[in-house]
């Protein structure tokens, strides 16, 4: 009897000693759950791990863990933190790098930069032509289908992703997967190459707006010094016209006995399909000095690189301070666009034939859709509208505060950057009717890509 007590005794003991270990056990996984949300570091250790582990750290607590020298950090942060703690915390107390990360002043000023970030020439400018040779109104409807299938998703995405981990595109990729480092590389360098190009065209409209304070603009009369050939100036030909009988050619007007002599008929029907406006002679010759080939380097154009001076000198000044700057340029570089758009539009619609351009823009050419070529030019302008896969929203939304809500900052200038596009489209074709009646050409002849 008193051995089978003892038995009984030790098997609650050890009964018990179990459910000890199982209680210590649960408390253990319940403490390693919780410890990616966790407050936690010494203050004298913060600046001297945080670097060396690149995880997220809070402001607060003190760290128990391993303080051996010989113990690699990053093995023994696998055991004392929980994976969901590897990128980022779930709090706005993450000092994430070696100082903390500026914030955008406002909501506001994440949405204008983001708004004046994807709104660009390629709504202006690139939008307007593939609706031109894609079909006129047919093109809007794949474009939209883009716009949900790839446009919003990618750019949610790059947005929640950024502002998730507060890290640029080097450092983000890196931290997510080391496999995946030269994507964040990868975008940094599309986006340099970009900025040059279009740092130009921004040096183009500097230049453009110097010439522009003059009573009358170069570019309105074929001038001698950078006509071509078929430079037709058709202020020239009207006034030619007035004189009964008289025939505008090769920046000439003819009476009606020297053109019938000289064949003028014939020679205006077979060069009518390549006469172009001045104001393209005046870019190509005059501005940018193009050459027969690349061959020919030709001469340094000392106008337009002043002008490319300025435009770099401008974008230096405005990133010089950071998003604290910067946030406060864009009220102007966001908005001033939609002014210009409002003012050429005005000016647009009382142009003789801009009915007609209008009219070939939203009449749908259905038959179009039928051609991969339409979708495919759809679903690139996607990316040159949002600008998805290039880093910059990554950038954009790591200065976020670490709550905000970027689902609905993706839906507004996603549906601002498409009626930008659309608004857009009827600016251009507006002047493109009007080209078009000048020139006494079909539309679709008017201007190529």
């Amino acid at each position: 009897m008193s051995s089978h007590g003892t038995n009984d005794s030790h098997s609650r003991r050890t009964q018990e000693e179990r459910n000890g270990d199982e209680i210590i056990d649960d408390n253990e996984a319940q403490v390693d759950l919780l410890r990616g949300t966790e407050k936690y570091h010494h203050e004298s250790d913060s600046e001297k791990n945080k670097n060396k582990w690149g995880v997220a750290y809070y402001k607060g607590n003190d760290y128990a863990g391993p303080q051996d020298d010989d113990i690699n950090p990053n093995e023994s942060l696998v055991q004392e933190v929980s994976s969901t703690a590897v990128l980022t915390p779930l709090d706005d107390d993450l000092v994430g790098e070696e100082d903390e990360r500026d914030n955008w002043s406002g909501r506001l000023d994440f949405l204008m930069y983001l708004l004046g970030y994807s709104v660009g020439l390629g709504n202006v400018w690139r939008f307007p032509y593939l609706a031109y040779s894609n079909g006129g109104g047919a093109f809007v409807f794949p474009f939209i289908l883009m716009l949900f299938l790839l446009g919003i998703p990618l750019m949610f995405l790059e947005l929640a992703f950024g502002q998730f981990a507060a890290l640029g595109p080097a450092a983000i990729f890196d931290r997510f997967c080391p496999l995946f480092t030269g994507l964040g590389y990868g975008m940094i360098a599309i986006s340099g190459m970009v900025a040059l190009y279009y740092t130009v065209i921004i040096g183009w409209c500097i230049l453009y707006l110097f010439i522009s304070f003059t009573a009358v603009l170069p570019w309105e009369d074929c001038h001698p010094d950078w006509a071509t050939q078929y430079c037709y100036s058709y202020s020239a030909a009207d006034a030619c016209s007035a004189v009964n009988g008289s025939i505008y050619f090769n920046q000439t007007c003819y009476n009606a006995t020297s053109a019938i002599e000289g064949g003028i008929h014939h020679l205006l029907n077979t060069t009518h399909a390549e006469r172009h406006a001045p104001a393209q002679d005046y870019f190509e010759v005059e501005i940018l000095g193009l050459s027969s080939g690349i061959e020919v380097i030709g001469n340094v154009r000392w106008k337009v690189i002043l002008c490319l001076a300025a435009a770099w000198t401008l974008t230096f000044l405005a990133l010089g301070k950071g998003v604290k700057s910067t946030g406060k340029v864009v009220y102007f570089t966001a908005l001033f666009p939609y002014l210009v758009l409002c003012i050429l539009f005005f000016r647009g619609v009382t142009l003789p034939g801009a009915m007609d351009g209008v009219l070939y823009y939203i009449t749908p050419r259905f038959e179009k859709l039928t051609d991969a070529k339409v979708w495919s030019d759809a679903a690139a302008q996607i990316f040159f509208a949002l600008s998805p896969a290039w880093g910059g929203l990554i950038t954009l939304s790591s200065y976020n505060k670490f709550h905000n809500n970027c689902l609905k900052d993706s839906l507004i200038v996603s549906f601002g950057n498409i009626c930008t596009s659309l608004f857009a489209g009827f600016v251009i074709f507006c002047i493109i009717g009007y080209l078009a009646k000048e020139l006494d050409m079909p539309i679709d002849k008017v201007v190529d890509e």
